[in-house]
């Protein structure tokens, strides 16, 4: 059961290191380019694969970066929890 543990956290750290230059990649070709329709969520997702037009307009660009912030709240959110929890039960000992 540890091995499998280990494989598994092997993988998924595989995948966040391969989605950080990714958008490393998607962020130095929005700087070159000029454009930054480039870190549209839907343009990283490969979205545009199914459906072209979903990056277009500007009701888009919001509704990216409201998905984007929110997404990096709940991670904030729970990290932040997971650390007042642990300081909480320190604080008991």
């Amino acid at each position: 059961m540890k091995i499998i543990r280990k494989i598994l956290k092997s993988f998924l750290n595989f995948v966040m290191l391969t989605a950080l230059v990714h958008i490393g990649v998607l962020v130095f070709t929005s700087i070159k380019n000029g454009n930054i329709k480039f870190l549209n969520y839907f343009q990283i997702l490969g979205l545009t694969e199914f459906w072209p037009k979903i990056t277009k307009g500007w009701v888009s660009d919001l509704i990216s970066i409201l998905i984007m912030v929110s997404i990096v709240s709940g991670f904030a959110i729970m990290s932040l929890r997971k650390k007042t929890v642990k300081v909480k039960n320190t604080e008991l000992l």
